[in-house]
């Protein structure tokens, strides 16, 4: 009798692959590593994914939507702000992940779930369309990034990591409450679309 193909097996795979990279990032994820948690074999592997970048990309759509399920929830500035940095510090491994060439995704207009959830929220909070704010949460979006990696940087004082915080939450809202006020409209997205 002929044995039959492991219909979950693409899942576990992911799975495995998603274990490793949380907890030792890109140094733990080799397809040898993938195939041992998976408990499966490396030929297998390649049967089902051509190299390691196709792992990675499954794997960092997988984070966007964890990330995403964070985001989704804040009902403020602020809150969008903590809910960002929570993420990042509790899964630094899948925050490196989604961020290592964002801006290399930005240009080629690749899903962003989050980063379309900021645009969203700026329409519904200041009016118009999600476009019109792509500068502004372009704006946003760089702020929140360079906060939560100083905050990831190793041996940041507790007084320190609260300092930032709150310098970039009150950084947010002033950005955000100035759009109110008046049409903002930097040259960011024409930056953001070379």
């Amino acid at each position: 009798m002929p044995r039959t193909a492991d219909a979950r097996l693409e899942g576990r795979i992911l799975d495995a692959a998603y274990q490793l990279w949380s907890r030792g990032g890109e140094r733990a994820l080799t397809m040898r590593a993938v195939a041992r948690t998976a408990r499966t074999t490396t030929p297998t592997l390649y049967q089902r994914f051509r190299d390691k970048q196709d792992i990675l990309e499954l794997l960092r759509k997988r984070a966007q939507q964890i990330m995403f399920s964070y985001m989704r929830r804040a009902h403020s500035a602020e809150e969008f702000c903590l809910r960002y940095f929570e993420f990042a510090l509790k899964h630094s491994n899948e925050y490196e992940l989604i961020h290592a060439d964002w801006a290399v995704r930005l240009a080629k207009e690749e899903a962003r779930p989050s980063f379309d959830l900021l645009k969203k929220s700026l329409a519904d909070r200041l009016g118009g369309t999600l476009e019109q704010h792509a500068g502004l949460a372009l704006a946003l979006a760089a702020l929140l990034h360079g906060t939560a990696t100083l905050l990831l940087t190793k041996g940041v004082p507790e007084r320190i990591s609260r300092e930032l915080r709150h310098a970039c939450v009150a950084a947010f809202e002033t950005l955000v409450e100035n759009a109110a006020g008046r049409s903002f409209r930097p040259n960011y997205k024409r930056a953001a679309r070379p």
